[in-house]
């Protein structure tokens, strides 16, 4: 070994507790076998060791892989440092490959008095007898340190001219470096990073590519995971690399889920791989431990939700984040032989009785439309989003969600606007829940697509007008709350299906209730958008005018505002509601009114016009008094609120 790289690793080490304890292991016993995957830091760790512990000044032999386990006595010298990096009989299990406790004691007999001699194996290495020990890595933010306190301390000074320590503290508190660290990357990886953040300190590299580092070190690793260079753990790449797929598009779920769904994925895939060979696998295969390793992915305790509820479960997930997805587009576009067995696997669970099965195949779908659109919707999008089933066109409409929010966002609103201009029904259904699901991003053609659709219907069809509703209810829960709102004016000025598809979506939003921020208790959506937004206040006010005046919706409209009465009453009756200010001006503090009841009575302040307008919300209150779900107080100081307001005027 060149003593440069010796002198590297001695300056740039980040020990650990394990560490340490190895070191001593080796100092006693002068022959170590070590096993760790590769880019953990193992080799690393074992050249410092041989560097620490190895007489004065002599040289560390790297032996070839190749040789044999019975054949390491016969190439080691008496008195110096050796190693050897993944034996390769030992690593495949070859025959005559199987590293005995006779071997490394006859090594131990040449080596001297002061010779050391350590084996350096991956995770399915086969060792009999021998004493193994695993390698643990130290953690990515120590590597990193380490190495930036290595190059700041051969500079002398950091280039800001600030003490290297805290120019190593900048560097690793900065939002790129926590968002990289916090997705566990390798040893090999946090050492790659660190010597981009000293480019970085030193004006030669932007923060974007601090970021693109994490993106392309995850592209990397995946493509080492499909790649011939970088087997899996056991005797089954196929199987595990299946597993990996699956993992992909069920991260985040318990092991056995993903195990199973897994085995499904690689018989198909054997039958591509080996179409002659009988159908079946092994029933043990590598442990979950190896295998989750080997994706670089963990264990963790989580709650899932059950038809009994959220149960506790200890699910699997990658480390980093952004692995999920470049797992499907590196097998999708690097690897076309896996198209066909996972299409048809797709397709199996999309049919599949567990709602989150459909879910995450329609996502992973999604996925594979944003890498390859042609393909992808020829695949999954035109015979779902056609389908007579509705479970198979929401699939559709989930996989274009995704697909959009994977980059292909114009493409998705070309197709949704093609789609609504035909008249195929389920096509249309599709479209209106697409736009359901990307919400207020694009608020603007998906209002154009649904009036197109609403006007264009040749007869009437409840099924895509429920949908068309329930899209306008989305869109009304987004930021662009209030376009829409002062759209659903628009429509409702001229009587047509437009006008009727206003008001019914407008009144199955004012049922809709959401949390109130900072408040307690639910709060009736539309009334939380008028008093929190300034912009909506307005056109909500004139809206709901519109349908109280109007026969066709005044009871309808009375019973949403009823409702809203409720969800005052409700909140005044939770210990310590308190009243958190109202956004609406001119109300009278009252210690016992809630933040909604606030806000209402400011609203039905605002849709007073004249006498008959006050009149008919009095009666609306009064029957409101009468039911045992509203209580006197609430309603009470509403009909209050609306006296008060009478008599501004007067004045």
């Amino acid at each position: 070994m060149r003593k440069s790289e010796l002198d590297e690793v001695v300056d740039t080490f980040a020990a650990t507790r394990r560490y340490d304890e190895l070191r001593a292991r080796l100092a006693a016993d002068r022959v170590l076998v070590v096993r760790g995957r590769p880019g953990t830091g193992r080799r690393t760790a074992v050249l410092r060791m041989l560097v620490q512990e190895g007489p004065e000044g002599c040289e560390v032999h790297a032996l070839d892989p190749g040789t044999e386990p019975a054949d390491f006595a016969n190439h080691v010298t008496a008195d110096q440092a050796h190693l050897v990096i993944d034996p390769a009989n030992v690593e495949s299990g070859a025959p005559g490959g199987t590293l005995l406790d006779v071997h490394l004691n006859a090594v131990r007999q040449r080596l001297g008095r002061k010779g050391l001699f350590v084996v350096v194996a991956g995770t399915g290495a086969t060792v009999e007898d021998a004493e193994v020990h695993d390698w643990v890595p130290p953690a990515p933010i120590d590597v990193v340190r380490a190495h930036l306190t290595s190059a700041f301390r051969n500079m002398g000074a950091s280039p800001r001219g600030i003490s290297p320590a805290d120019e190593v503290q900048r560097l690793l508190d900065l939002s790129a470096s926590v968002q990289y660290l916090s997705s566990n990357p390798s040893a090999r990886e946090s050492a790659g990073f660190a010597r981009l953040l000293v480019e970085h300190a030193a004006g030669r590299r932007g923060e974007d590519d601090l970021l693109d580092y994490g993106h392309e070190s995850v592209e990397r690793m995946v493509g080492g995971l499909f790649g011939n260079g970088s087997p899996p753990p056991g005797q089954e790449p196929l199987r595990d690399r299946a597993f990996l797929m699956a993992l992909a598009v069920f991260d985040g779920s318990p092991f056995p889920l993903v195990a199973e769904l897994g085995d499904r994925l690689h018989q198909l895939l054997s039958a591509v791989e080996e179409p002659s060979a009988r159908p079946g696998q092994a029933v043990f295969g590598s442990s979950p431990g190896e295998r989750l390793a080997w994706a670089r992915a963990g264990e963790y305790d989580d709650e899932i939700e059950s038809a009994w509820g959220r149960l506790p479960e200890r699910v699997v997930a990658f480390h980093n984040g952004l692995q999920w997805s470049v797992v499907l587009r590196h097998v999708w576009t690097h690897h076309p032989a896996v198209r066909t067995p996972m299409c048809a696997w797709l397709r199996t669970l999309s049919k599949d009785r567990r709602t989150v099965v459909r879910l995450r195949a329609a996502v992973a779908a999604g996925v594979l439309v944003a890498a390859d659109f042609t393909y992808g919707f020829d695949a999954f999008v035109r015979p779902w989003g056609g389908s007579a089933v509705a479970m198979e066109r929401q699939l559709a409409a989930w996989a274009l969600y995704t697909a959009a929010e994977h980059g292909r966002e114009s493409a998705v609103r070309r197709l949704l606007s093609t789609w609504s201009g035909r008249q195929d029904p389920a096509q249309r259904w599709t479209v209106a829940r697409t736009y359901a699901l990307l919400g207020g991003a694009t608020a603007l053609s998906a209002l154009r697509d649904v009036g197109r659709m609403a006007v264009t219907m040749r007869e009437r069809d409840d099924v895509l007008l429920t949908a068309l509703e329930q899209t306008v209810e989305a869109l009304l829960q987004s930021p662009a709350a209030a376009a829409v709102l002062e759209q659903l004016l628009w429509w409702h000025e001229e009587p047509g299906p437009l006008r009727e598809l206003a008001a019914s979506a407008f009144l199955r939003a004012g049922r809709r209730t959401q949390p109130g921020a900072g408040t307690i208790g639910d709060w009736p959506h539309l009334l939380f958008l008028a008093a929190r937004e300034e912009d909506a206040r307005q056109p909500l006010v004139r809206m709901l005018r519109r349908l109280l005046s109007d026969n066709a919706t005044r009871a309808q409209t009375s019973g949403v505002l009823t409702g809203w009465v409720r969800a005052a009453q409700r909140a005044a009756l939770r210990p310590g509601h308190g009243r958190h200010g109202s956004s609406w001006p001119g109300k009278a503090e009252d210690a016992s009114a809630s933040d909604v009841e606030s806000a209402l009575a400011e609203l039905l302040a605002a849709l007073v016009g004249n006498n008959n307008d006050r009149d008919r919300l009095d009666y609306l209150l009064r029957r409101a008094a009468g039911s045992e779900r509203c209580g006197h107080s609430t309603v009470e100081r509403l009909r209050e609120a609306l006296v008060r307001q009478q008599r501004t005027q007067s004045v």
